[in-house]
Formats: structure tokens, C-alpha cells, sequence
């Protein structure tokens, strides 16, 4: 199989993530450094590139599983009209009881409203 082909056929959004991972690796290196011998220490390696690997197969895998299997199923069973009509009864549930609240005579709402009134309009002494 010619790799070039492949490469070709590939996007570059495809290729942005492994690009780096080859920009990054010494010229004469293997994948996966072993740390004997040819001057790379063993607590140099760190295993970066192999997390990054690993990292990237779970988030496709976990993108692939959206996908296929979480999109159809919200598509066939749609909530968002009972989200929606669920939502605007509990907002007309609280703008009830904060009126209720605030319309009582011992609210700090009415209270306020007394002062401004009476400063205004009550008698001049």
C-alpha cells in the first residue's frame, strides 16, 4: 500500500495532530525511545507522544460513539418541546409566588414602595 496516496486523500484537520507528533521527534530516533544506549536517558522519555496517543484514541472513540449512537436517538425521541413547555411552567410558577411574596403588605418590596410615596406625597410638617 502506498502511504503517499493515503496521506493525499486525507484532510489537514485529519493530519494537524500526528503532524506535531512527527515535528517533534528527533531525526534519528525510534518511535518509542528505550532509553539504553544511544544517549537518551530513561527518565527522558516520558511516554508524551504514547498519552498523546492514547488520549486522542479515546476522544475519537468517544466521538464516534456520539455519532452513532446519542444523535439518532435524540433525533427519534425529540424532549426539547417538553423541555421547553416544562421550562415556562416553572417560570410562571416563580414569577407567581415572587409576586405573592412581594405583593404582601410586610414585604420589603411594599415597604420600599411606602417610603418613596410617603416622601413624596405624604404631609409636610
Amino acid at each position: 500500500m502506498d502511504k503517499k496516496k493515503i496521506i493525499k486523500n486525507l484532510d489537514a484537520e485529519d493530519l494537524k495532530g500526528f503532524e506535531e507528533f512527527i515535528e517533534s521527534q528527533p531525526s534519528e530516533s525510534h518511535f518509542l525511545p528505550r532509553g539504553v544506549g544511544g544517549g537518551i536517558k530513561k527518565n527522558e522519555t516520558g511516554f508524551e507522544h504514547f498519552t498523546f496517543l492514547t488520549n486522542d484514541s479515546t476522544r475519537l472513540t468517544k466521538l464516534k460513539s456520539l455519532l452513532t449512537e446519542k444523535l439518532p436517538f435524540s433525533g427519534k425521541y425529540d424532549q426539547s418541546d417538553k423541555l421547553l413547555r416544562d421550562q415556562k411552567m416553572e417560570v410562571e410558577a416563580l414569577k407567581s409566588k415572587i409576586f405573592e411574596l412581594s405583593n404582601r403588605p410586610e414585604s420589603k418590596y411594599h415597604k420600599s414602595l411606602r417610603e418613596i410615596f410617603d416622601s413624596f406625597f405624604g404631609p409636610t410638617g
